[in-house]
């Protein structure tokens, strides 16, 4: 799933940027090669960020 999403995305992105030119395939696999890189890292790692702010701010009771 993450592969899809950063490929489109940075497919339109540089397609807009850059256009249809003879650097297009070069930018556009760099970039969607970063963005498939920060997409993968932030899938594995926000988790758990989140997680942790939460336990923070949100107090639960524990059963007894």
């Amino acid at each position: 799933m993450i592969l899809g999403i950063s490929s489109i995305i940075s497919f339109v992105m540089v397609s807009m940027n850059v256009g249809y030119t003879a650097l297009f395939l070069k930018s556009w696999i760099k970039t969607w090669a970063i963005a498939f890189v920060l997409a993968f890292l932030a899938s594995k790692l926000l988790p758990f960020v989140v997680k942790r702010i939460m336990k923070i701010f949100i107090f639960v009771e524990k059963d007894a």
